[in-house]
């Protein structure tokens, strides 16, 4: 991830190059007027800000240009000035659907490729209008690192303490910890969650850590596609899958500093496909609790948007916090609802999937190491080919129906969920029972017999579970076709995860 320095690099390269015109989307406005005004401070050239209520000031300067609140005096203002320059336009873009402004800016753009000129727009939701494709050039400020975020710590930690008595009980290291535990937030909402954690206690302490922690869930819940989950499971929760969990316990070692330096390359993901209900997003949340990671569940359903170009902005913006969250198990439940096969669909929605899926598949393969992601699909069908290539995931995996053994083991552990002691049950004719059972049907099961019983007024036993098992008609067996097509497909295409 990039540094401030290197933002500030990328940024002086843009204007010296002759680039009349910079959009930034970003809702860190003083951010980027920050890493401006370091820029033409070290080009040695003046700095210009805009807001339609101040108007055109200098950097350094308490007096606005006259009459410049209005867009196209403003505009004219800046036709008239000679010499090198960087303006900084706040929410302008709103603007450009009146001809006359865009004709002007348009006019500015072509006069400003002669000098050090650059007009910067930025807003928190930027859409410029084709006139301008080749006039403006997009430049991106990404989440910041734990360097910017120790800073936004310490300064924070200071400002409250002149104000009030904070008692700091944190040394160096600690402080670390607490600007790691606000990456993937901006400064701006890591600022405001760490004075919340410490105005609550008046005190910043090892409580403040998981603090800040359990704050930073909250704020991104509020994202809608990515949600932060504590990581409870474990591969003890889960019944069969010897495969896929010997595959995963094997990759464990990569994250470590021994597994890396003994030449062990981190895992990318998996690829977990098969019949409804056997277990593959439990799956998912116990690799993060086995490998003790933080895990987030991308919602791919909600990803979709109204608004023209926000869909792929939420997308950006939810594998980039992502990867600042890293190291970090992402979970994507039921992907086609997100990445479904382009092809039906690409004439409907105007080519807005086959952006989505570019913009992924681009992330896939580009992306550095720390973010282990675990896909799961009930219909495989549905993905396009190009992402099931290989190489995108390291292993497809096909959980099937439990069998008799993982049977046993479901009821077993839903057993003692619900306070019963396996041992008083028949476990062997209960898995005989429940021949053809999905995990889900199995769960269900138990609690059908628990109304069972307590409208009896009797214990749960072995004969009312076995009863139910009987009452009830599987997946398996109501959509037989399909599950028979599904395994047909992941014979020749996946690994058995049983």
């Amino acid at each position: 991830m990039s540094t401030a320095p290197d933002k500030r690099d990328e940024l002086r390269l843009l204007v010296n190059s002759r680039h009349p015109i910079i959009s930034v989307e970003t809702s860190e406005e003083k951010r980027i007027e920050d890493l401006l005004c370091d820029v033409a401070a070290e080009l040695d050239i003046p700095f210009f800000t805009w807001t339609v209520t101040q108007g055109l000031l200098r950097k350094g300067t308490d007096q606005a240009m006259y009459e410049t609140e209005d867009p196209e005096k403003m505009l004219g203002n800046m036709a008239k000035m000679r010499g090198d320059g960087i303006y900084l336009l706040k929410d302008f873009a709103r603007y450009l659907d009146q001809d006359r402004l865009l004709r002007r800016l348009r006019e500015l753009a072509a006069s400003f490729r002669e000098a050090k000129r650059s007009i910067v727009l930025s807003a928190p939701v930027l859409k410029l209008p084709a006139e301008l494709d080749d006039d403006a050039v997009p430049f991106r400020i990404e989440l910041p690192d734990d360097v910017l975020l120790l800073k936004v710590v310490q300064a924070t930690i200071a400002e409250f303490g002149m104000q009030a008595r904070i008692k700091v009980e944190l040394d160096q290291a600690g402080l670390k910890q607490v600007a790691q535990n606000l990456s993937g937030l901006t400064m701006d909402e890591a600022r405001r969650t760490l004075a919340k954690c410490i105005l609550e206690r008046n005190k910043v302490d090892a409580r403040t850590v998981s603090d800040v922690l359990e704050a930073k869930r909250g704020a991104l819940r509020q994202e809608g596609t990515l949600t932060y989950l504590k990581a409870e499971a474990s591969f003890a929760d889960v019944a069969g899958l010897h495969n896929l969990k010997e595959w995963l316990r094997k990759r464990r070692g990569a994250l470590s500093a021994e597994g890396q330096k003994f030449g062990l390359e981190p895992p990318k993901g998996v690829l977990i496909t098969g019949v409804q209900g056997c277990g593959k997003s439990l799956c998912a949340k116990a690799v993060a609790g086995e490998w003790s990671l933080q895990l987030a569940r991308f919602d791919a359903g909600s990803l979709y948007d109204k608004f023209i170009g926000e869909s792929e902005k939420r997308l950006r913006k939810s594998l980039e916090i992502a990867e600042k969250l890293a190291p970090l198990v992402l979970w994507i439940d039921e992907m086609e609802k997100g990445f479904a096969a382009s092809g039906s669909s690409a004439d409907v929605d105007a080519g807005l999937t086959q952006r989505i899926l570019a913009t992924f598949l681009t992330w896939l393969q580009d992306r550095k190491p720390g973010v282990f992601l675990v896909a799961t699909s009930n219909n495989i069908n549905a993905l396009p080919p190009e992402l099931l290539r290989k190489g995108r995931f390291d292993e497809i995996f096909f959980v099937d129906l439990p069998d008799a053994e993982a049977r046993a083991e479901l009821f077993k552990i839903h057993l003692k969920k619900r306070g019963r002691d396996p041992a008083s049950f028949d476990l062997a004719a209960v898995a005989s029972a429940s021949e053809g059972f999905s995990g889900a049907e199995v769960e269900q099961a138990i609690v059908s017999a628990l109304y069972t019983a307590f409208s009896k007024q009797a214990q749960l036993s072995t004969e009312i579970l076995v009863a139910e098992c009987h009452a009830t008609r599987p997946l398996s067996v109501t959509r037989r076709e399909e599950v028979e097509r599904l395994r047909g497909w992941a014979r020749e295409r996946a690994v058995p995860a049983n």
